[in-house]
């Protein structure tokens, strides 16, 4: 099946074009294939090791309340001005965002565009650059909508006619007035958002599956097959790339990258569970873990995970029994603890908060993994009342609330002292499609119509 998706991508890709409104290329055939074979890095790396989560625990499933509240206290809030990059910072990880907290609808725009309705879009890339709205529609328009104007100002469409069926997924990220596209296609390309037009392109030939990271003049994505690329952010060119294990039963975790500065170590986190630490500067690997089991024949089980989380030198990893804790230097685990997370914990200096399968809402404690509370989220609330409320897909602290944002539009906030909770409502009646983003203390999101709502 794979073999036949690549055969259609190459015979497709010949006939790409840019859009001919913005009168740059047109023939996309032009943008070479880079070469597979330069600049990569060898995995000579002897601390290579397979962690131990099958853990014998059962998977943690009570009840626990937090007995001393007093001086509990989590990271200050962090006001930003601009959403650069999925999960806003290269650690993927805010601690607590800053926002008034009013939960009022200030406003409304109309249809952004007409998105495939057999598809959830929840997952799609949203950046936001000064008072902008950047996003794109499953044709692969990226389109540009100004708050301040409340309308489109611009849009660009980097496919021809003959892609027009051809459900597109674009991994964004901006720097210095410039925006930078990745697609399943195997496409990645620069746009420069004061000129409105295309910088350089290039064709990779095997569709991207991550989110992308600029550091240095390089950008850092990865494909399918799970080969991680450094590339010349002005240029377009290879740096250097390097190959880890491909997995070809694919599920809905994607590769992911996040940067730790400090030490300028980049961590990769396959698709095949194994988890890379990576020096950008030198290009040599500080150490690998793998947290797939060594005894599994083929590829029959599905490594499932959340994105990468850093908070100072603390790396959360989850898989979908347990919830470890390392040490971003010598890869030494911190801890291990016994459930899944069906979200993206939310680390602080002091705490770690997960959402679990069971229904459960957990504070952890970062030095030990101790468990400072827990609380089931539906407690007290009825049958009919959980059925309307759906699925969770999104967990922000916010203004030092636990904040639960589900499909169905809901809100539940939580105290992040001892888990209570303290606010339920519908706050989109359309329901919720898209991650939660937090700019200059309001809160924004785009409904099941495709509309987005700004939140003071």
């Amino acid at each position: 099946m794979k073999r036949l998706f690549l055969i259609f991508v190459t015979i497709i890709a010949t006939s790409c074009s840019f859009d001919n409104k913005t009168g740059i290329w047109k023939d996309a055939s032009n943008i070479p294939v880079d070469k597979q074979d330069t600049n990569s890095i060898e995995n000579n790396n002897s601390k290579n090791q397979y962690e131990d989560i099958f853990i014998k625990n059962k998977i943690f499933n009570e009840e626990k309340e937090s007995f001393n509240t007093s001086g509990f206290e989590i990271d200050a809030p962090v006001k930003i001005a601009n959403w650069l990059q999925q999960f806003a910072i290269s650690t993927n990880n805010i601690s607590n965002f800053s926002y008034s907290g009013k939960k009022k609808l200030l406003y409304k725009s109309s249809k952004l565009s007409r998105f495939s309705s057999t598809k959830n879009y929840s997952n799609r890339n949203i950046i936001f650059y000064e008072d902008n709205l950047i996003t794109y529609d499953h044709k692969g328009t990226i389109f540009i909508y100004s708050l301040s104007l409340n309308k489109k100002i611009f849009k660009y469409n980097f496919y021809k006619k003959n892609f027009k069926k051809f459900e597109k997924k674009i991994y964004l990220i901006i720097k210095e007035d410039t925006l930078y596209a990745a697609d399943n296609l195997g496409y990645l390309y620069a746009i420069n958002l004061n000129s409105k037009l295309l910088i350089w392109a290039k064709n990779y030939g095997i569709p991207f599956r991550s989110n992308l990271k600029i550091v240095n003049e390089q950008i850092f994505l990865a494909n399918q097959d799970n080969v991680i690329y450094s590339i010349n952010i002005n240029t377009g060119d290879k740096n250097w790339q390097f190959s880890s294990t491909i997995t070809f039963l694919k599920s809905d975790f994607e590769n992911s990258i996040a940067l730790d500065e400090v030490s300028n170590s980049l961590y990769f986190l396959n698709t095949s569970g194994e988890l890379y630490s990576i020096n950008y500067l030198t290009q040599k690997i500080n150490w690998v873990l793998n947290f797939k089991n060594p005894s599994t024949a083929g590829d029959t089980n599905l490594f499932l995970s959340q994105p990468v989380v850093i908070k100072n030198n603390n790396l959360i990893i989850t898989t979908e029994k347990a919830i470890l804790s390392y040490d971003i230097i010598s890869a030494s685990r911190n801890w291990i603890f016994a459930s899944g997370s069906i979200l993206k914990p939310v680390v602080t200096t002091n705490y770690t908060y997960i959402v679990t399968k069971n229904d459960l809402f957990i504070c952890l404690e970062n030095k030990t993994g101790e468990v400072i509370w827990s609380k089931n989220i539906y407690k007290n609330l009825q049958n009919k009342k959980i059925k309307k409320i759906g699925k969770f897909y999104d967990f922000k602290i916010a203004n030092k609330k636990l904040n639960l944002f589900s499909k169905n539009g809901y809100l539940l906030s939580f105290n992040h002292s001892n888990g209570n909770l303290d606010y339920l409502k519908k706050i989109s009646k359309k329901g919720i499609n898209s991650k939660i983003i937090f700019i200059k203390d309001n809160m924004f999101l785009i409904d099941n119509n495709n509309k987005l709502l700004k939140y003071n």
